[in-house]
């Protein structure tokens, strides 16, 4: 498990305060409630650890613990209309906790007649902070503006380019990684939104106020309206008034996207990377299974980002926007020697690169980016789709689609995305039937010339013979780079029940020449006839 340094183990996170500053300091701290005290330092973290701040958390945890309170769902109206309050008010609380009794909440009394107390930083962190970047910049005035320049496409609506400028701090992760790519073209490009989340240092400049050698503010912001948006969240309810004191948002759904159907990423360091030869794998120390946050010291920002689990919050947009990376130049990775590295170390930063920095840096993952956007690449698959139906006109076939599936983030392998624009790398399962005897054909999306890869077949009694074992092939698929795991294949199957066909020849990155679908049609067909009995 990753740990949080300074705090000890099964830390409880019982209340969240202020946020402060030194009055001559750059960095934002914000104060806990928490059971037990801190190791060393006051009972607080630099706003960077935002994405794991949930009442009733637990941060260094030695084993599983029960999630606390009641769980609800509900349909937001317009929040922006919701009464606001301290969460000293609120009847709901468990406790009178002197930190938090001027945190901010919005309050709503639901169609049901309960009334729910919901914190604002809660609010935020669960729509914002999803990363330590995304935290620490709330209160960097104008960042947006600074750091990303947005172009929408004057002679289409449905198409706009966000560039990323020199100066950005914005980790290179995020722009590799379709989920927070989505998440960002809405921060950018969302009206509400983005006014929302510029509100906070807009409120911190209004509200906040100085404290002898500090400065503090109770956190604050203006929400977007969130109309018709479902939340489920849990927390602590007061049977006696009906009252529920919000602890964590787990899900939203349905969220509304002001944004183009289609965003291009474009950043001048963004470069396709080729394969130099050898094992393809980047060389370098390897990374321990686990992590410690150092917040005292920055990070050198000479490795990409280490991703540690925060406290994941499910996000669900109306629309799929189809976003990806476009980048003018390449550059080979990879090492063609066999050249070993040590282990890294376990200590990493979530702060800001800086040239003083010594310690890896990390960036908390909280964010579970689960729209449905699967339709956006069916176009991937036109030509093997084109050569099914030509299995069915031509050649009396029964075609049947069984699965339609994202390639999973495994380890340190890339292979999950495509080369070119970093977009998801997706495969298909499809059984073909031949005189009553059903095959099973794999196809990966390849288009990116990332590498050759035939058609898998699969002989199995069912459908749920080789749908359970999806997940396994996907993993070991990934793991033997793009590769399909024959041993695996031999042991699950037998040695004669799968097979592979290739494919004709393609003109350039994996794209097959319409004259030839025919062709590869015919080949398929000649290769299942034979094992038909």
């Amino acid at each position: 498990m990753d740990r949080l340094g300074g705090f000890e183990d099964n830390t409880w996170i019982n209340g969240i305060g202020s946020v402060f500053k030194r009055a001559d300091g750059s960095q934002w701290g914000i104060n806990l409630s928490i059971y037990p005290r801190k190791t060393r330092g006051s009972d607080s973290v630099l706003l960077s650890q935002a994405p794991i701040l949930v009442r009733k958390n637990v941060i260094n945890p030695t084993r599983p613990f029960r999630r606390q309170g009641t769980e609800i769902e509900f349909t937001v109206d317009n929040l922006q209309k919701w009464e606001v309050s301290n969460l000293e008010d609120c009847p709901a609380k468990e406790r009178d906790l002197p930190k938090e009794r001027k945190s901010r909440c919005f309050v709503k009394t639901l169609p049901d007649g309960m009334t729910v107390y919901l914190p604002q930083f809660e609010l935020a962190r669960a729509l914002f902070f999803h990363n330590a970047y995304f935290s620490r910049a709330c209160l960097e005035h104008g960042i947006l503006q600074n750091e990303f320049s947005v172009e929408r496409d004057a002679t289409n609506s449905e198409h706009a380019v966000i560039t990323v400028l020199p100066n950005s701090t914005c980790p290179d992760n995020v722009f590799s990684d379709p989920g927070y790519r989505r998440y960002l073209a809405w921060l950018l490009l969302d009206n509400d939104a983005r006014l929302s989340y510029e509100s906070i240092s807009k409120a911190q400049l209004e509200s906040g106020f100085n404290r002898g050698s500090y400065r503090i503010w109770n956190f604050e912001f203006e929400p977007p309206p969130l109309q018709g948006v479902n939340l489920k969240v849990r927390g602590n309810l007061d049977s006696e008034t009906n009252t529920l004191l919000v602890y964590e948002i787990t899900e939203l759904t349905g969220i509304p996207t002001g944004v183009p159907s289609d965003v291009e990423f474009f950043s001048p360091k963004f470069y396709v990377p080729e394969l130099s030869g050898g094992r393809g794998g980047r060389g370098g120390d390897y990374r321990p299974p686990n992590h410690e946050v150092d917040e005292d010291q920055d990070s050198s920002g000479e490795n990409d980002p280490v991703q540690i689990d925060g406290v994941k919050t499910k996000v669900e947009f109306a629309k799929a926007v189809n976003t990806h990376k476009t980048a003018r130049k390449r550059k080979k990775v990879g090492s063609s020697g066999s050249s070993e590295g040590g282990e890294a170390s376990s200590l990493v930063s979530t702060e800001e690169q800086s040239p003083m920095g010594d310690l890896p840096s990390a960036e908390w993952d909280g964010l579970d980016e689960t729209t449905d956007d699967m339709h956006l690449y069916v176009s991937k698959f036109e030509s093997f789709s084109k050569m099914l139906d030509l299995l069915v006109n031509n050649h009396q076939c029964k075609v049947e689609l069984k699965a339609f599936r994202k390639l999973p983030s495994v380890g340190r392998c890339k292979m999950h995305l495509m080369r070119d624009d970093s977009t998801p790398r997706c495969w298909m399962l499809v059984r073909v039937t031949v005189s009553g005897n059903q095959f099973y054909l794999m196809e990966v999306d390849t288009s990116d010339a990332a590498k050759s890869l035939s058609t898998k077949v699969v002989m199995a009694s069912s459908a749920k013979a080789v749908v359970e074992r999806l997940s396994e092939i996907e993993i070991k698929l990934l793991k033997k780079s793009l590769s399909w795991p024959k041993d695996y294949f031999d042991s699950e199957f037998g040695m004669k029940g799968h097979f592979f066909i290739v494919h004709q020849a393609s003109d350039k990155a994996g794209v097959i020449r319409q004259e030839n679908i025919e062709r590869w049609a015919s080949n398929v067909y000649r290769n299942l006839l034979p094992r038909v009995s």
